[in-house]
């Protein structure tokens, strides 16, 4: 979890190879969805691209479907997922379901680290949902959804807050720090 460019998906990588654990990014999920040429893939594509978040129950139905085909040995890293209070409810709920233990890492960065990042991502990658006229949107869609989704971790004793403005491999190092304590 984290900021829009907190390197949530550096992190994700770095860790499902570290633990032998599968990826599942729903930012991935949605921006392959909305290549497709149906009604339900041009509204997920219109909804990235102005920065918006999908509704909650789209992306925990994308997440639970997850968590249910798994096995109880599987490993999985799910990478930007509950992003919003709802989602994040959904997601423990089903956890404690199925009895899955969990902790939610939360990769911490500034605003000015934000639009920083996103600037230089867009001119590398491209990506249409780093545009600057974004930015500001994607920062408030952090502030009024995932920062409750955030908080809503810290109060169950699941979430891990790790410093985002470091070196990647740094970061790295204070997550499997943080999730062997």
């Amino acid at each position: 979890m984290g900021r829009p460019g907190a390197g949530k998906g550096t992190q994700a990588r770095l860790l499902a190879k570290e633990i032998g654990a599968e990826i599942y990014s729903s930012g991935n999920r949605l921006r392959e969805m909305a290549k497709g040429h149906g009604f339900v893939n041009s509204k997920i594509k219109s909804t990235i691209e102005r920065g918006e978040l999908l509704p909650s129950w789209f992306s925990s139905h994308l997440f639970v479907e997850v968590l249910l085909s798994l096995s109880p040995e599987d490993k999985i890293v799910f990478e930007g997922a509950c992003r919003k209070l709802a989602e994040a409810q959904s997601f423990d709920e089903t956890t404690q379901w199925l009895e899955r233990p969990y902790k939610a890492v939360f990769i911490d960065i500034s605003d000015a680290e934000v639009e920083k990042r996103l600037l230089l991502r867009k001119s590398a990658e491209g990506r249409k949902d780093d545009a600057s006229d974004s930015i500001g949107r994607r920062i408030k869609e952090y502030e009024e959804n995932t920062a409750f989704a955030v908080e809503f971790f810290k109060s169950r004793g699941t979430l891990l807050e790790i410093n985002g403005e470091q070196l990647i491999e740094l970061v790295h190092q204070d997550v499997l720090k943080a999730l062997r304590q």
